[in-house]
Formats: C-alpha cells, structure tokens, sequence
C-alpha cells in the first residue's frame, strides 16, 4: 500500500466511524470518543517522528503539565497531573533504544547494564516526600520536573555522547 494512502485510511476510517456513531448516539456521549480519536491520530503521526525528539517532546509535555499543577488547583491541578501518565507511556522505551542504539557487539552487555541501573523509581519518590513533607504536595513536583528536564536533555543531546561504541575491542 503507498504510504500516502495508508496515511488517507488511517485519518478517514476513524473518522467516518466517528460519524457514524455520533449520528445514532447522543453528542455527549460521543464526545469523548471524538477526543480519543483526535488523541490516537496525533499518536499515530507522533509515532512516526525520531525516537529523541518524541522523547524531547513529552518531556516538554510532561514539565508543563507539573507547572500547570504545581500552579493550579482543584480539577485543573488534577487533571494535569493525572495527564503526565499519558506522556510517561513512551519514555522507558525510546530511552532504551537510544540507549543501546549503536552498541554493535555490546548491545546485550549494555542492556543488562541499563536496565540493572533504573534508579529513578526507588530514589525520587521518596525524595519528592520529604520535599512534600517539607514545603507542602503542589511544591514537592519540582523533583520529578528536574528529572524530566535531563529527560529533554537526554533527548536533545544526551544520547550522543560516546556514540561510536563499535570501535571498542571486543573480547
């Protein structure tokens, strides 16, 4: 199939089924199936970008998201850190690619490496704690927003360093 009708199909199949159902369903209840939609199609397109700059580009999400609730309150502050998930599901992945992308032979050695030193997960949480403990819930978000700032970096820039692995003798 030529990628430009693939493209076609993917964005008017959705869409015809959309107004199909919202022509027999009240407008309410298929509103949010249109916002899912919506949701999906930018995935989609999304999905076809680099690997670092979508990595870049939640992160950016991700940190505005924190602001908005760091800044917020109520429903607003909720939502918005509720929406971080949304953008978390990618990370694990394309870090790991572009962690391991050019390894040649030591691509097994340092996926081992990589995945035996995820620290994050056992070191902010308590950290954001005593920061919450310290100077109140909405404050404590400035932890995991440093941490997704290295992940911008890490996608911008990052993941270049020391690129050329191939040339290291192996055994």
């Amino acid at each position: 199939m030529r990628g430009w009708l693939k493209h076609a199909l993917v964005v008017l199949v959705p869409i015809v089924a959309f107004v199909t159902v919202s022509i027999v369903t009240p407008w309410a209840d298929a509103l949010p199936y249109g916002i899912l939609l919506v949701g999906l199609l930018v995935a989609f397109f999304l999905g076809e970008a680099s690997a670092n700059r979508m990595l870049a580009l939640f992160g950016v999400l991700i940190i505005a998201l924190l602001a908005t609730g760091m800044m917020t309150t109520g429903e607003t502050a909720k939502w918005a850190v509720l929406g971080v998930g949304l953008f978390c599901s990618v990370m694990w992945s394309n870090i790991f690619s572009l962690a391991i992308e050019g390894l040649g032979p030591m691509k097994s050695q340092a996926s081992s490496l990589l995945v035996m030193a995820i620290l994050g997960g056992a070191i902010l949480p308590p950290l954001q704690g005593a920061m919450a403990d310290q100077f109140g819930i909405q404050n404590s978000f400035i932890v995991p927003m440093i941490a997704f700032a290295y992940i911008v970096f890490y996608g911008l820039w990052g993941y270049r360093a020391g690129r050329d692995m191939t040339k290291v003798a192996t055994k």
